[in-house]
């Protein structure tokens, strides 16, 4: 009997330490950025950006599925994949988890506060969301700005329009899609925009999609940074297709050559239909 009691003890710990790993361990979709928009270029000094209207803005939503009562939001500086400040998971204070927030400039820069005046450069602000246990509960997302005047670095076009992961009614997309996005700072003599949608097949992931599909949609304008599709046109969601999309913009001159890092690439962002 006590060789049975003490069996079922082991079980009941193991039990109890697997389940508080898979806890711990949760998905990186518990938390989906909506929107994250930064001003392409912003002064050195990081504290002066809570007084600048909208130079950072950070829409999030908890999917609703996710069991969260508290997480951490982690907002760094990077420079070519370095950080340059901000605090790691460890050293932040949680907050109270939430169904959708808008965080303002001016709590996105106090998550900033070791941060020294930047050099004239190109930078990436990034944020992602980590659990209590400081395991991520969603993917880094990054937007490039740039300090001072650096004439020969150009910034990438950011998305805005539609947010990330969007999900258009069926009989919305029948009506026109106007697609926006930052334009490349600083601004050229002429810039040319492509914007390019791909739809995602069976067991693809995005970039396979982008790296291997044909684009369904690319759309071509001059110096401004706005597209609109009137009539968007997509793959029967079947035989191998997903009516799951993304959608990036690709800056060049007036030589079809690439304007920025990236080869002049957006970040993707990704919209589905229902």
């Amino acid at each position: 009997m006590k060789l049975y009691n003490f069996i079922l003890l082991l079980i009941t710990s193991g039990a109890l330490l697997l389940c508080t790993k898979i806890e711990a361990q949760q998905p990186l979709n518990q938390i989906n950025v909506i929107s994250f928009v930064v001003k392409n270029k912003l002064p050195a000094d990081v504290a002066s950006w809570a007084n600048i209207p909208a130079s950072i803005i950070l829409v999030a939503q908890k999917l609703p599925t996710a069991q969260l009562q508290s997480i951490k939001l982690i907002v760094q500086i990077k420079q070519a994949s370095t950080k340059v400040c901000g605090y790691a998971a460890q050293a932040t204070t949680a907050i109270d988890a939430f169904a959708i927030r808008n965080f303002t400039a001016n709590e996105l820069t106090a998550m900033l506060a070791n941060c020294p005046k930047l050099s004239n450069n190109m930078y990436s602000i990034c944020v992602q969301f980590f659990n209590v246990d400081n395991y991520p509960i969603s993917r880094e997302f990054c937007k490039e700005f740039v300090v001072g005047d650096v004439a020969t670095i150009y910034s990438t076009p950011q998305n805005i329009a539609p947010a990330n992961d969007k999900i258009f009614a069926d009989i919305n997309v029948k009506a026109p899609i106007i697609f926006t996005w930052l334009p490349v700072v600083p601004k050229p003599k002429s810039v040319t925009y492509k914007l390019r949608i791909w739809q995602l097949m069976y067991g693809q992931t995005a970039m396979q999609a982008i790296k291997t599909n044909e684009p369904i949609v690319e759309k071509i304008v001059q110096n401004i940074n706005k597209a609109i599709i009137p009539n968007f046109t997509y793959n029967p969601c079947s035989a191998g297709y997903l009516c799951h999309f993304v959608w990036a913009v690709q800056a060049v001159d007036k030589d079809d050559k690439p304007i920025g890092k990236n080869e002049g690439v957006s970040d993707w962002y990704s919209f589905k239909i229902k």
